[in-house]
C-alpha cells in the first residue's frame, strides 16, 4: 500500500507539452541569474562554500529584522516566475524555472513558521560551522588574509545576534528543549579557551596556508591582527553568548521534546516532513514504512547469526563481535588509514562496473574537527566547483568504539565515493546546470522548513542507496562486514519509527531510545546521541530510508521498462547529473530516459 502511495505520487507523467521560446528561455535565465546573485550576497558563508569570494570578509547576517526582508525579496521574485509562460519554454529552460521557483517556494512557505528562532544547538550553528566556515576562506593573497581578519570580526556581531534571536524566540514561545542545548556551553568554552595559534584555533587556522610568496613580517603583522580580534572582540561575545544559554535561556526550554509543543506545532512537524521528503506523507505512513523495514531488516540479520551459530540472537552475536580486539582500531592513525584503504583500495577500483563517470575533485579523508565532534559519526563536506576546495569525509577519532571495522565499508561507501563524493562533486562541475542547481546550503538545518530546500531524500537517500551498491560490489565479503552494513541501515528504519514517534504520536525519550536499542543492536551512547538529534531536527531523518526507497523504485521500473536495454551505469548518470533535486523531478527525469532510450533505434 505504501509502496503504491509512492509510485502513484512520484511517478505521475507531467501534463503540460512544452514549445521552445528563446524570449522565455531568456527571461529563465535573468531570473535564475538575479536569484543566484541575491542568494550569494544574502548568505556570504554559502557564497565562500560556492567558491564566489566577493564576501568573503563579510558573515552571513542573521539579525531577527532581516528575514523580514529576505521573504519580501523571494516573494518579488516568485512574482516573476510566475509570470513566465511555462509552456514557451525549452526543457532546459523549463526544468530551470520549476526547480527555481521550487526554491522560492519552499522559502516562502516556511518562513511562517519562524524557525530562524532556533539559531544554535548541539550539532548547528556558529559555532559548530566555523571549522566549515573557516575551510572555504581563500587564502592565496595578503587581501585574502585582510578579508579573513574582517570575516573573523564579525563573529562578534553574529554571537550577538544569536543571542537576540534566542530571547526573541522566548518571547514568541520558540525554545529548544534541553536535549537540543545543554552541551552547547561547553562547545562555546572550546573555542574560547583554545590555545591562539593556527594549530589550535579554529579562526586562525587557514593560516596554516599562508603562501610563502608573501613577506614573513606580513604573516605576522596579520596574525597578530587576527589574534587580538580573537581575543578582544569575538571570545567576550562568545563568552557572552554561553554565559546567556547557561544563566537564562536554560530557564525558558520546553518541557515536551514533541515539536508539536511549539506555535502551529502539528502542521510545523508536517512541514519538516514534507521539506526533508520533497513529496508528502503523513507521519503515519513514515511510521508504517520504517515498521515493515525494520522487521524485514531483521530476519537478513537473523540469516546472519544463524549462519553464524547464534540461533535468531542477534544481541548475542553483537556483543561477540564488539569484544573481538580484531574489529577495533587502537589509535585515530589506524582508523584514519584503515578508511583510506577501504575508499582507495577496495572501492574506488570496482566503481566502474556501476558508474561511467567520477568526480574530477579528489577525495580526502579527515578526522572531524572537535567542534563538531557531538554530532554523526562521519559526515561530508563538499569541495568547491573550482576544485581549489577538496570534498572532505570527516570521520570521528575522538571514540574509536562507535567506528568498528565491520561497520565501515558501509560507512565509506554512504561519506565517501560512490556516496556524498559522487553526488556532490559531480554536479558541482556540471557547468551547463546554473550554478544554483550545482551547490546545496550545508548549513542552518534546525532552520527547517524556514530556510531555502536541501532536498535531503535525495541527498541522503543517495547514501544509503550507495551502502546497498555494496552489496552488488561484492564488498560485504563477510558476514560481519554484512552485519555492519545491516546495523547501519537498520538504524535508518528505526528513525522513521522514532520520529514520527516523538513528534506526531507522543512518545517520550525513554520510549524512543528503549525503541531503539531493542531494534537497532547499537551502543547505548550512540543513540542517546541520536534520539537527541531527533529531538533537534524534526523530520531530517526520516529523508534516508524514504530516498533509498525511492532511488530502489526507480531503478526497478527502468530496468522492467527497459529489459536488455537497461544499463544501471547510466541510470545513475542520470541520477547523479539532476544536481540536488525533488524526488517528484527526479521520477520525472528517470521518465525520460526510459522514453529516450526506447526510441533510440
Amino acid at each position: 500500500m505504501i509502496v503504491r502511495f509512492i509510485t502513484k505520487t512520484l511517478f505521475a507523467k507531467p501534463r503540460t507539452n512544452f514549445l521552445l521560446n528563446k524570449m522565455e528561455d531568456s527571461k529563465v535565465r535573468a531570473l535564475c541569474d538575479e536569484f543566484w546573485d541575491w542568494r550569494m550576497r544574502q548568505s556570504p558563508e554559502f557564497a565562500s562554500f560556492c567558491g564566489d569570494q566577493r564576501y568573503c570578509h563579510l558573515l552571513d547576517d542573521i539579525d531577527p529584522d532581516n528575514f523580514e526582508e529576505f521573504e519580501e525579496d523571494v516573494s518579488k521574485m516568485l512574482e516573476k516566475a510566475e509570470a513566465i509562460e511555462v509552456k514557451n519554454c525549452s526543457k532546459r529552460a523549463r526544468n530551470a524555472l520549476l526547480l527555481v521557483k521550487d526554491q522560492m517556494d519552499t522559502f516562502v512557505d516556511g518562513m511562517k513558521h519562524k524557525c530562524w528562532y532556533f539559531p544554535i544547538n548541539f550539532m548547528d550553528g556558529l559555532h559548530a560551522d566555523a571549522p566549515k566556515v573557516m575551510s572555504t576562506c581563500p587564502t592565496k593573497t595578503e587581501e585574502d588574509f585582510k578579508n579573513l581578519n574582517k570575516r573573523i570580526r564579525c563573529y562578534e556581531k553574529k554571537a550577538k545576534s544569536c543571542i537576540h534571536l534566542l530571547k526573541e524566540g522566548v518571547d514568541h514561545g520558540h525554545v529548544n528543549h534541553l536535549y537540543s542545548i545543554e552541551g552547547v556551553p561547553d562547545q562555546l568554552d572550546l573555542l574560547i579557551s583554545a590555545e591562539l595559534t593556527p594549530e589550535t584555533d579554529v579562526f586562525l587556522a587557514p593560516y596554516k596556508k599562508f603562501p610563502a610568496s608573501i613577506d614573513p613580517s606580513i604573516k605576522e603583522q596579520l596574525l597578530e591582527e587576527a589574534k587580538d580580534i580573537i581575543q578582544n572582540i569575538v571570545r567576550p561575545a562568545f563568552k557572552e553568548l554561553a554565559e546567556y544559554i547557561e544563566n537564562d535561556y536554560m530557564k525558558h526550554l520546553r518541557e515536551d521534546i514533541s515539536i508539536h509543543s511549539l506555535p502551529n506545532g502539528e502542521e510545523l512537524y508536517q512541514d519538516c516532513l514534507d521539506f526533508h521528503l520533497s513529496f508528502s506523507m503523513t507521519p503515519q505512513q513514515v511510521f508504517d514504512i520504517g515498521t515493515a523495514e525494520v522487521e524485514r531488516i531483521t530476519q537478513a540479520m537473523h540469516k546472519i547469526t544463524l549462519e553464524e551459530g547464534f540461533g535468531t540472537d542477534i544481541m548475542k552475536f553483537k556483543e561477540d563481535i564488539v569484544k573481538r580486539e580484531e574489529f577495533h582500531c587502537k589509535t585515530p592513525e589506524e582508523l584514519i588509514a584503515y578508511v583510506k584503504h577501504i575508499c582507495f583500495d577496495q572501492i574506488q577500483p570496482k566503481l566502474p562496473q556501476l558508474f561511467f563517470e567520477s568526480p574530477k575533485s579528489k577525495l580526502k579523508i579527515e578526522p572531524t574537527p572537535p567542534l563538531m565532534d557531538d554530532g554523526p559519526v562521519a559526515f561530508y563536506f563538499n569541495g568547491s566547483p573550482d576544485g581549489s576546495r577538496p570534498g572532505v569525509y570527516y570521520i570521528s577519532t575522538s571514540n574509536l568504539e562507535v567506528n568498528p571495522k565491520y561497520e565501515l565499508p558501509a560507512l565509506c561507501l554512504h561519506e565517501g565515493e560512490p556516496g556524498h563524493h559522487f553526488q556532490g562533486m559531480i554536479s558541482m562541475e556540471m557547468k551547463e546546470l546554473h550554478a544554483f542547481r550545482r551547490a546545496n546550503e550545508d548549513l542552518n538545518y534546525a532552520w527547517v522548513p524556514s530556510r531555502f530546500p536541501m532536498y535531503t531524500a535525495y541527498l541522503e537517500g543517495w547514501g544509503l542507496y550507495c551502502e546497498y551498491l555494496g552489496e552488488e560490489l561484492g564488498l560485504y565479503e563477510y558476514n560481519y562486514t554484512l552485519f555492519g552494513r545491516y546495523c547501519g541501515e537498520i538504524l535508518r528504519a528505526a528513525r522513521l519509527v522514532v520520529d514520527t514517534g516523538i513528534h506526531a504520536f507522543g512518545w517520550t525519550y525513554e520510549e524512543a531510545l528503549n525503541y531503539m536499542v531493542e531494534k537497532t543492536f547499537l551502543d547505548v551512547n550512540t543513540l542517546e546521541i541520536e534520539v537527541k538529534r531527533y529531538v533537534t531536527l524534526p523530520g531530517q531523518a526520516c529523508a534516508y530510508k524514504i530516498g533509498e526507497i525511492v532511488l530502489k523504485n526507480l531503478r526497478q521500473k527502468a530496468s522492467l521498462a527497459l529489459g536488455d536495454r537497461f544499463d544501471v551505469r547510466e541510470f545513475h548518470s542520470v541520477v547523479l547529473r539532476c544536481g540536488s533535486v525533488p524526488l517528484k523531478f527526479l521520477a520525472q527525469k528517470v521518465d525520460e530516459y526510459i522514453r529516450d532510450t526506447l526510441e533510440e533505434p
